[in-house]
């Protein structure tokens, strides 16, 4: 082998080492970026983690207090039993608890404890508000055991039911038209037995109707009915009643009117006649003057 020859395979061998010292210090140098990408993830993972725990444990701790704070909540009527469950149940799905022990215990205090109460609280006030009087003992029991098979799910439904029974209608008017005629005609008169008869008294004053002067009635022909200070009947009768009074009045008006037309009218008459008289005696005389004179000769 010549020098040359060896020269040249020493420069490979030497390009050969190098290449593969360079090649050895790009992977190291990936591999320890890989190291620190890594380091990096795993202590934000630590970090997320801890966060994490820290955060379910503080949830944790405070959701006795939550539980004491809803339960107070709903003794005190500010919120109802659903509001509360599902403030129990969405936060134990935020902190990742069981909320169902909580949930189970609320739903003992709501049923065992403030439900019966308030259903009888409400059964003696909506008597008291509908009919102005207290609950007997027998709708006090009636009204609970249909709370409790669920006919009624609320005071509300309880009310409803006390509208439409026979004891609000006959004591109280509900209809727009009865109302109505109430306001027009007076309330309602009730039998012997305390029901309605349909029937109203309506107050009038038959001193404000007109009357005929005297002597007119005679010319009129025609004579007008009496009313009485107090009419009677059902609304259609009292309508009826009424509308006489108006159609009466209104004639006795016109008759008098017709009367007085009439008077003034003679008058009128008279007087023309009258005048036509006085100027025939005027014109008479004048006819008298007339010939006197013609008679001088000057």
């Amino acid at each position: 082998m010549d020098f040359l020859t060896a020269y040249m395979m020493n420069m490979q061998a030497a390009q050969a080492a190098a290449a593969r010292n360079d090649a050895n210090r790009r992977l190291d140098a990936e591999m320890d970026e890989k190291r620190r990408i890594q380091e990096r993830a795993d202590n934000e993972r630590k970090a997320a983690e801890e966060k994490e725990t820290t955060r379910k444990a503080s949830g944790a701790a405070g959701f006795g207090g939550l539980r004491s704070g809803i339960e107070a909540q709903l003794r005190q009527g500010l919120i109802t039993y659903e509001d509360a469950s599902r403030q129990l149940r969405d936060y134990g799905g935020k902190y990742e608890l069981d909320p169902e022990e909580a949930v189970s215990n609320l739903t003992g205090v709501y049923t065992k404890e403030l439900l019966p109460g308030r259903r009888a609280t409400g059964t003696t006030a909506a008597y008291q508000e509908l009919l102005g009087r207290e609950a007997t003992e027998e709708e006090k029991k009636t009204s609970l055991e249909r709370f409790n098979q669920g006919y009624y799910t609320s005071v509300q439904d309880l009310k409803d039911s006390i509208l439409k029974g026979s004891e609000y209608q006959d004591k109280f008017q509900t209809s727009y038209l009865g109302n109505y005629y109430d306001t027009m005609y007076g309330k309602e008169e009730k039998d012997t037995e305390g029901k309605r008869t349909g029937k109203r008294a309506f107050k009038f004053d038959s001193s404000l109707l007109p009357t005929y002067a005297a002597g007119t009635e005679g010319k009129t022909g025609v004579s007008i009915p009496k009313f009485g200070d107090t009419l009677s009947g059902t609304p259609a009768e009292l309508e009826e009643q009424t509308q006489n009074i108006r159609d009466t009045r209104k004639y006795l008006y016109s008759a008098g009117l017709t009367n007085l037309q009439g008077d003034i009218d003679k008058e009128t008459q008279k007087l023309k006649n009258e005048g036509a008289k006085d100027v025939a005696k005027i014109g008479s005389a004048g006819d008298i003057y007339k010939s006197l004179i013609g008679s001088f000769s000057f």
